[in-house]
């Protein structure tokens, strides 16, 4: 790996890309007036089905919008390094979206927090499951990062006041553990 993907990971393009888009569609929700929820999961709605996909992309206000960006600044910065960070992405945003959908209380549930937990688990996972000091960094890494951005870990996975999709940040943990298994490097027997 070269000094410069040290520094700036290529993957973390994608996660700069889905930030910006994040943004564009709150600055147009606001000035078009569209009713961006819409966009966001209704459990059991097979019309808002879609919102599995468009969910994280869409939310209800600049300061949760802010909130999530900075949580997928720092926990995508460190996930993008993780090999198969894409596959892994794509099965954390689908699961999550999918368990939401079949699980969670009739809301209306939006923003990126879902993806934001995905990988914090895939990041705990990548530590557990591969056990190699990418993951290990990685995973103590995160857990600095948020301690000095004051977010707390716990008290945000297990966030049930109304305002929040506890639901999202649950499943979208266990869907990044889920994905830091599922695209786990495969260890080759030494005798």
């Amino acid at each position: 790996m070269s000094k410069r993907a040290l520094v700036f990971p290529p993957n973390f393009k994608l996660v700069l890309y889905a930030m910006a888009v994040m943004c564009l569609v709150q600055v147009l929700g606001g000035i078009f007036g569209l009713s961006v929820y819409r966009f966001g999961i209704v459990p059991h709605n097979v019309h808002h089905l879609s919102g599995v996909l468009t969910a994280p992309f869409v939310h209800g206000s600049w300061g949760h919008l802010l909130s999530n960006l900075l949580g997928l600044s720092i926990s995508g910065y460190l996930a993008a390094r993780l090999p198969r960070f894409k596959r892994a992405t794509f099965f954390i945003v689908v699961a999550t979206g999918l368990l939401v959908w079949l699980f969670a209380g009739h809301a209306n549930h939006i923003g990126a927090s879902g993806i934001v937990m995905g990988y914090f688990g895939l990041l705990l996972g990548a530590a557990l499951f591969n056990r190699d000091v990418l993951g290990i960094v990685s995973f103590i890494a995160l857990l600095v990062l948020t301690y000095y951005a004051n977010i707390s870990f716990l008290a945000t996975l297990f966030d049930f006041s109304a305002q929040t999709s506890s639901s999202s940040h649950i499943f979208g943990f266990l869907s990044g553990l889920c994905g830091a298994y599922l695209t786990k490097q495969k260890r080759i027997a030494r005798r």
